[in-house]
């Protein structure tokens, strides 16, 4: 049995079981979450692409927030028609139970996500996805650019472009990205503040799954008057290597890569907190 406490700065409504899965392995849940999730800047543009779903041939929902924000907001069943694309294990895990609450009767679109893999650090790899949508979609007519006439509709937290985007667009296909959250700094106050010191006092690993939660923690650090150096003492699992900088950036003394899922979570502290590396279970 483990002995230690994870830090875990998702929104709590993204734990699911691994909170449970944690308890049972001795692990102490600390739950700080690091950004919260409001509703996208325009809902009308939001609501207006939902709508656009049955005409569409992929939605790639971003990131579990996204599949969420997406489902709760849909007016019907999900269209058939229209493929979901998803990067990462917790984005198809969402995707499917979203799609089980569902009617039994309707019928679920083609799920197309990477191939799972098992070293640590490949979470929310959108090359992956890439991939893995060339391999479901056959090229159309015009060779130069296979996905002519398709159109997919990316869901994400925030603006920008990204990888995804511009192969998609560069491949031919109409893209449109909308916001379909708001991501938001926690505020500080009493209750922040007190878990920040717990937090920092736990002696256990903080669980980072976005590089702009690491950036929310530094804004709570100075408002709380604290040096940024009390993090060289604090060790933390990432779940992608982009976020792993970011934490060494900000002056993490320890950080490790691990994938998102509880089994992933209790053997990298079962690796890391124990004498002698464990077996991997089969």
């Amino acid at each position: 049995m483990l002995d230690t406490t994870l830090i875990y700065t998702r929104v709590p409504s993204h734990s699911g079981s691994a909170t449970q899965d944690l308890a049972a392995a001795g692990v102490q849940v600390l739950h700080f979450p690091l950004q919260h999730i409001g509703p996208p800047a325009d809902l009308a543009r939001f609501h207006a692409a939902l709508a656009a779903l049955p005409q569409a041939d992929l939605a790639i929902p971003v990131s579990p927030t996204a599949v969420a924000a997406v489902f709760a907001a849909l007016p019907g069943v999900w269209p058939a028609r229209c493929a979901i694309g998803l990067v990462g294990e917790g984005s198809l895990g969402a995707a499917r139970r979203a799609l089980a609450a569902q009617p039994d009767d309707a019928p679920w679109p083609r799920l197309i996500a990477p191939q799972l893999v098992e070293s640590a650090g490949t979470e929310s790899d959108s090359e992956a996805l890439w991939e893995a949508l060339q391999l479901a979609f056959p090229p159309g007519q015009v060779t130069t650019f296979p996905w002519a006439g398709r159109h997919v509709i990316i869901f994400r937290g925030g603006n920008g472009r990204d990888l995804l985007q511009y192969k998609l667009e560069a491949a031919g296909a109409k893209v449109k990205v909308v916001e379909a959250y708001s991501r938001l700094a926690p505020e500080y106050d009493d209750h922040t503040a007190e878990l920040l010191r717990k937090a920092l006092g736990s002696g256990g690993w903080w669980l980072f799954s976005s590089s702009e939660a690491v950036g929310n923690l530094q804004g709570l650090l100075r408002q709380a008057g604290l040096d940024a150096a009390v993090l060289r003492q604090q060790r933390a699992l990432a779940i992608h290597a982009r976020i792993a900088q970011a934490l060494r950036d900000a002056g993490f003394g320890r950080v490790e890569l691990t994938r998102a899922t509880p089994e992933a979570l209790i053997y990298a502290l079962q690796r890391l907190e124990a004498p002698s590396p464990p077996r991997m279970p089969t």
